[in-house]
Protein backbone atom coordinates (compact mmCIF):
# COMPACT_ATOMS: atom_id res chain seq x y z
CA UNK A 1 0.00 0.00 0.00
CA UNK A 2 2.57 2.48 0.80
CA UNK A 3 4.27 1.41 -2.21
CA UNK A 4 1.34 2.25 -3.83
CA UNK A 5 1.22 5.78 -2.77
CA UNK A 6 4.86 6.68 -3.61
CA UNK A 7 4.35 5.41 -7.18
CA UNK A 8 1.60 8.07 -7.44
CA UNK A 9 3.42 10.47 -5.58
CA UNK A 10 6.35 10.32 -8.10
CA UNK A 11 4.11 10.26 -10.85
CA UNK A 12 3.11 14.12 -9.12
CA UNK A 13 6.50 15.04 -9.43
CA UNK A 14 6.31 15.69 -12.89
CA UNK A 15 10.31 14.61 -13.78
CA UNK A 16 11.06 10.54 -14.66
CA UNK A 17 14.93 9.96 -15.37
CA UNK A 18 14.41 10.36 -18.66
CA UNK A 19 14.00 14.40 -17.99
CA UNK A 20 17.16 14.36 -15.59
CA UNK A 21 20.01 16.62 -16.77
CA UNK A 22 22.31 17.75 -14.88
CA UNK A 23 21.65 18.46 -11.47
CA UNK A 24 18.92 18.28 -9.09
CA UNK A 25 17.77 20.55 -5.94
CA UNK A 26 14.52 20.75 -4.07
CA UNK A 27 13.65 23.28 -1.26
CA UNK A 28 12.03 22.70 2.02
CA UNK A 29 10.28 24.84 4.19
CA UNK A 30 10.53 23.85 7.72
CA UNK A 31 7.43 25.00 8.40
CA UNK A 32 8.19 26.49 11.70
CA UNK A 33 5.75 29.05 13.72
CA UNK A 34 6.93 31.37 10.60
CA UNK A 35 5.90 28.28 8.03
CA UNK A 36 4.04 31.37 6.08
CA UNK A 37 7.34 33.19 5.41
CA UNK A 38 9.03 30.44 4.65
CA UNK A 39 6.68 29.28 2.27
CA UNK A 40 7.21 32.60 0.86
CA UNK A 41 10.99 32.77 0.96
CA UNK A 42 11.06 28.87 -0.71
CA UNK A 43 9.12 29.95 -3.15
CA UNK A 44 11.22 32.95 -3.97
CA UNK A 45 14.61 30.81 -4.32
CA UNK A 46 12.72 28.36 -6.68
CA UNK A 47 11.91 31.22 -8.75
CA UNK A 48 15.49 32.43 -9.02
CA UNK A 49 16.77 29.49 -9.42
CA UNK A 50 14.24 27.64 -11.85
CA UNK A 51 15.32 27.79 -15.59
CA UNK A 52 18.89 27.79 -14.45
CA UNK A 53 21.36 25.62 -17.22
CA UNK A 54 21.85 22.30 -16.09
CA UNK A 55 19.78 22.88 -12.72
CA UNK A 56 16.28 21.39 -12.40
CA UNK A 57 13.91 22.40 -9.19
CA UNK A 58 11.48 20.42 -7.86
CA UNK A 59 8.38 21.98 -7.27
CA UNK A 60 7.23 22.75 -3.84
CA UNK A 61 3.96 21.12 -4.11
CA UNK A 62 5.07 17.71 -4.98
CA UNK A 63 7.84 18.05 -1.81
CA UNK A 64 4.66 18.92 0.75
CA UNK A 65 3.22 15.83 -1.41
CA UNK A 66 5.57 13.59 -0.41
CA UNK A 67 5.70 14.62 3.23
CA UNK A 68 2.26 13.87 3.06
CA UNK A 69 1.93 10.29 1.21
CA UNK A 70 5.03 9.12 3.74
CA UNK A 71 4.22 10.51 7.14
CA UNK A 72 6.46 12.79 7.54
CA UNK A 73 6.26 14.87 11.08
CA UNK A 74 6.80 18.75 10.60
CA UNK A 75 9.71 18.59 13.39
CA UNK A 76 11.18 15.83 11.03
CA UNK A 77 12.31 18.56 8.20
CA UNK A 78 15.05 20.06 10.37
CA UNK A 79 16.27 16.80 10.15
CA UNK A 80 19.64 16.15 7.46
CA UNK A 81 18.59 12.59 7.65
CA UNK A 82 15.05 13.04 7.13
CA UNK A 83 15.63 16.26 4.35
CA UNK A 84 17.98 13.93 2.56
CA UNK A 85 15.14 11.00 2.56
CA UNK A 86 12.75 13.39 1.73
CA UNK A 87 15.15 14.44 -1.41
CA UNK A 88 16.17 10.70 -2.33
CA UNK A 89 12.46 10.07 -2.81
CA UNK A 90 11.99 13.54 -4.77
CA UNK A 91 15.16 12.05 -6.74
CA UNK A 92 16.98 15.48 -5.64
CA UNK A 93 21.34 15.44 -5.24
CA UNK A 94 20.80 18.06 -3.36
CA UNK A 95 17.70 19.50 -0.46
CA UNK A 96 17.59 23.20 0.70
CA UNK A 97 15.69 23.63 4.16
CA UNK A 98 14.37 27.49 4.41
CA UNK A 99 14.05 27.88 8.37
CA UNK A 100 12.97 31.54 9.56
CA UNK A 101 14.34 32.44 12.63
CA UNK A 102 12.48 35.98 13.33
CA UNK A 103 10.15 38.12 11.47
CA UNK A 104 7.70 40.95 12.80
CA UNK A 105 6.34 44.26 11.83
CA UNK A 106 5.84 46.68 14.36
CA UNK A 107 4.33 50.16 14.02
CA UNK A 108 4.69 53.08 16.66
CA UNK A 109 4.71 57.11 17.13
CA UNK A 110 7.63 58.62 16.80
CA UNK A 111 7.13 62.30 17.78
CA UNK A 112 9.74 65.04 16.90
CA UNK A 113 8.71 68.54 17.74
CA UNK A 114 5.37 69.38 16.27
CA UNK A 115 5.27 66.44 14.18
CA UNK A 116 4.20 62.96 14.49
CA UNK A 117 5.20 60.25 12.76
CA UNK A 118 3.74 56.30 12.78
CA UNK A 119 6.18 54.31 11.55
CA UNK A 120 6.05 50.85 10.50
CA UNK A 121 9.47 48.39 10.67
CA UNK A 122 9.66 44.97 9.36
CA UNK A 123 12.55 42.56 10.28
CA UNK A 124 13.22 39.40 8.80
CA UNK A 125 15.73 36.88 10.01
CA UNK A 126 16.51 33.30 8.04
CA UNK A 127 19.06 30.60 6.98
CA UNK A 128 18.90 27.74 4.79
CA UNK A 129 20.38 24.39 5.33
CA UNK A 130 21.68 22.68 1.87
CA UNK A 131 21.91 18.87 2.24
CA UNK A 132 23.43 16.26 0.42
CA UNK A 133 20.81 13.81 -0.09
CA UNK A 134 23.46 11.15 -0.88
CA UNK A 135 25.69 11.66 2.64
CA UNK A 136 23.07 13.62 4.46
CA UNK A 137 25.80 15.86 4.97
CA UNK A 138 25.29 19.68 5.27
CA UNK A 139 27.08 20.93 2.71
CA UNK A 140 26.16 25.11 3.61
CA UNK A 141 24.07 26.89 5.90
CA UNK A 142 24.26 30.47 4.61
CA UNK A 143 22.13 32.74 6.81
CA UNK A 144 20.27 36.63 5.60
CA UNK A 145 18.68 39.27 7.98
CA UNK A 146 16.59 42.69 6.66
CA UNK A 147 15.28 45.35 8.65
CA UNK A 148 13.49 48.28 6.97
CA UNK A 149 10.75 51.50 8.05
CA UNK A 150 8.66 52.63 6.02
CA UNK A 151 6.37 55.51 6.85
CA UNK A 152 2.61 55.26 7.51
CA UNK A 153 0.99 58.58 8.61
CA UNK A 154 2.68 61.81 9.55
CA UNK A 155 0.63 64.57 11.34
CA UNK A 156 1.48 68.39 12.23
CA UNK A 157 0.22 69.96 15.09
CA UNK A 158 -0.42 73.37 14.72
CA UNK A 159 -0.84 75.43 18.13
CA UNK A 160 -3.81 77.86 18.70
CA UNK A 161 -2.91 81.58 17.70
CA UNK A 162 -4.52 84.63 20.23
CA UNK A 163 -3.72 87.89 19.05
CA UNK A 164 -5.47 91.49 19.09
CA UNK A 165 -5.12 90.94 15.19
CA UNK A 166 -5.27 87.43 14.55
CA UNK A 167 -6.85 84.00 15.88
CA UNK A 168 -6.01 80.47 15.01
CA UNK A 169 -7.76 77.69 16.79
CA UNK A 170 -5.60 74.94 17.40
CA UNK A 171 -5.86 71.93 14.83
CA UNK A 172 -3.41 68.98 13.50
CA UNK A 173 -2.81 69.04 9.75
CA UNK A 174 -2.23 64.99 8.27
CA UNK A 175 0.26 65.44 5.68
CA UNK A 176 0.53 61.94 4.97
CA UNK A 177 -1.71 58.92 5.58
CA UNK A 178 -1.26 55.45 3.96
CA UNK A 179 -3.36 52.33 4.58
CA UNK A 180 -1.20 50.48 7.19
CA UNK A 181 -2.47 47.06 5.63
CA UNK A 182 -0.74 47.96 2.40
CA UNK A 183 2.29 49.41 3.73
CA UNK A 184 2.86 46.17 5.80
CA UNK A 185 2.55 44.10 3.08
CA UNK A 186 4.81 46.13 1.10
CA UNK A 187 7.34 45.91 3.58
CA UNK A 188 7.29 41.73 3.77
CA UNK A 189 7.06 42.00 -0.21
CA UNK A 190 11.05 43.68 0.35
CA UNK A 191 12.23 41.56 3.29
CA UNK A 192 11.29 38.46 1.58
CA UNK A 193 12.81 39.35 -2.06
CA UNK A 194 15.98 41.07 -0.62
CA UNK A 195 16.37 37.90 2.09
CA UNK A 196 15.66 35.33 -0.52
CA UNK A 197 18.18 37.39 -3.03
CA UNK A 198 21.05 36.67 0.12
CA UNK A 199 20.34 33.61 0.53
CA UNK A 200 20.49 32.99 -3.42
CA UNK A 201 23.73 33.94 -4.19
CA UNK A 202 25.34 32.38 -0.90
CA UNK A 203 23.83 28.88 -1.98
CA UNK A 204 24.53 29.44 -5.77
CA UNK A 205 28.55 28.98 -5.11
CA UNK A 206 28.10 25.99 -3.20
CA UNK A 207 25.25 24.59 -5.08
CA UNK A 208 27.65 24.71 -8.53
CA UNK A 209 30.23 22.62 -6.43
CA UNK A 210 27.73 19.94 -4.95
CA UNK A 211 28.06 16.70 -6.89
CA UNK A 212 25.16 15.42 -9.03
CA UNK A 213 23.03 13.46 -8.16
CA UNK A 214 23.71 9.57 -8.69
CA UNK A 215 21.22 7.39 -10.68
CA UNK A 216 21.76 4.09 -11.07
CA UNK A 217 20.94 2.27 -14.52
CA UNK A 218 17.91 -0.56 -14.67
CA UNK A 219 18.68 -3.60 -15.61
CA UNK A 220 16.60 -5.69 -17.95
CA UNK A 221 14.87 -8.88 -16.25
CA UNK A 222 13.35 -9.91 -19.62
CA UNK A 223 10.68 -10.47 -21.81
CA UNK A 224 6.92 -11.17 -20.83
CA UNK A 225 3.73 -10.83 -22.86
CA UNK A 226 5.13 -8.81 -25.14
CA UNK A 227 6.70 -6.51 -23.06
CA UNK A 228 10.38 -5.39 -21.66
CA UNK A 229 10.22 -5.55 -18.23
CA UNK A 230 13.53 -3.50 -16.23
CA UNK A 231 14.35 -3.92 -12.17
CA UNK A 232 13.56 -0.30 -11.40
CA UNK A 233 10.54 1.54 -11.33
CA UNK A 234 8.79 4.65 -9.88
CA UNK A 235 10.90 4.36 -6.69
CA UNK A 236 13.70 5.02 -8.75
CA UNK A 237 11.71 8.25 -10.19
CA UNK A 238 10.93 6.37 -13.82
CA UNK A 239 7.56 6.92 -14.73
CA UNK A 240 5.08 6.14 -17.51
CA UNK A 241 5.82 7.66 -21.05
CA UNK A 242 10.31 7.62 -20.56
CA UNK A 243 12.53 6.38 -22.70
CA UNK A 244 15.59 4.59 -21.80
CA UNK A 245 18.57 3.47 -24.03
CA UNK A 246 19.08 0.05 -23.62
CA UNK A 247 22.41 -1.31 -24.28
CA UNK A 248 24.73 -4.74 -24.02
CA UNK A 249 28.07 -4.74 -23.52
CA UNK A 250 29.80 -7.40 -25.91
CA UNK A 251 33.49 -9.45 -25.22
CA UNK A 252 35.76 -8.40 -28.13
CA UNK A 253 37.79 -11.72 -27.39
CA UNK A 254 41.22 -9.07 -26.60
CA UNK A 255 42.72 -8.15 -23.32
CA UNK A 256 44.12 -5.18 -22.57
CA UNK A 257 47.98 -6.21 -22.30
CA UNK A 258 48.54 -3.73 -19.50
CA UNK A 259 45.64 -4.91 -17.21
CA UNK A 260 45.20 -8.07 -19.06
CA UNK A 261 41.34 -7.36 -18.78
CA UNK A 262 38.99 -8.32 -21.28
CA UNK A 263 38.03 -5.34 -23.15
CA UNK A 264 34.67 -5.29 -24.00
CA UNK A 265 32.54 -2.88 -26.40
CA UNK A 266 29.49 -0.72 -25.68
CA UNK A 267 26.43 -1.69 -28.54
CA UNK A 268 22.68 -0.06 -28.90
CA UNK A 269 20.28 -2.64 -28.58
CA UNK A 270 16.70 -0.55 -28.51
CA UNK A 271 15.15 2.03 -27.34
CA UNK A 272 12.53 1.94 -24.30
CA UNK A 273 9.58 3.33 -23.86
CA UNK A 274 7.92 2.72 -20.70
CA UNK A 275 4.31 1.83 -20.55
CA UNK A 276 3.48 0.57 -17.09
CA UNK A 277 5.45 1.28 -13.67
CA UNK A 278 4.95 -0.24 -9.94
CA UNK A 279 7.03 0.55 -7.41
CA UNK A 280 10.29 -1.55 -8.01
CA UNK A 281 9.77 -2.62 -11.61
CA UNK A 282 8.70 -0.85 -15.33
CA UNK A 283 7.52 -2.30 -18.62
CA UNK A 284 7.29 -1.26 -22.01
CA UNK A 285 8.13 -1.50 -25.61
CA UNK A 286 11.27 -1.85 -27.55
CA UNK A 287 12.20 0.00 -30.67
CA UNK A 288 15.17 -1.61 -32.32
CA UNK A 289 16.87 -4.77 -31.22
CA UNK A 290 16.06 -7.95 -29.47
CA UNK A 291 16.91 -6.82 -25.94
CA UNK A 292 18.55 -9.99 -22.77
CA UNK A 293 18.27 -10.43 -19.38
CA UNK A 294 20.96 -7.83 -17.88
CA UNK A 295 21.20 -5.50 -20.58
CA UNK A 296 21.67 -2.31 -19.32
CA UNK A 297 18.82 0.68 -19.28
CA UNK A 298 19.90 4.33 -19.02
CA UNK A 299 17.55 7.33 -19.23
CA UNK A 300 18.14 9.04 -22.42
CA UNK A 301 19.11 12.84 -21.33
CA UNK A 302 17.58 15.15 -22.92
Amino acid sequence: MKGARLFVTLLLLGHGLAAQTGKRVAFLPANSKYAELENRVADHLIEKFAGRPGLTVTDRQSIEKIIKEQNFQNSDRSSPDSAARIGKIAGAGQIILVQVDAGSFTAQAQRSGNTTRSVGTVILQAHARMVDVETAAILTQPSSSFQDSAEIAKVVDHPAVNTPLYRRPASKEVVSNSDPKVVEADEWTKAVDAVSSQLGSKLSDTLAAAPVAKVEPALVAGIANGSVYINEGSSAGIKVGDRLQVTRQTDTGLVDPKTNKKIAEKSSVCVLTVTSVSDEHASGTCKGGLPQREDVAEPIRQ
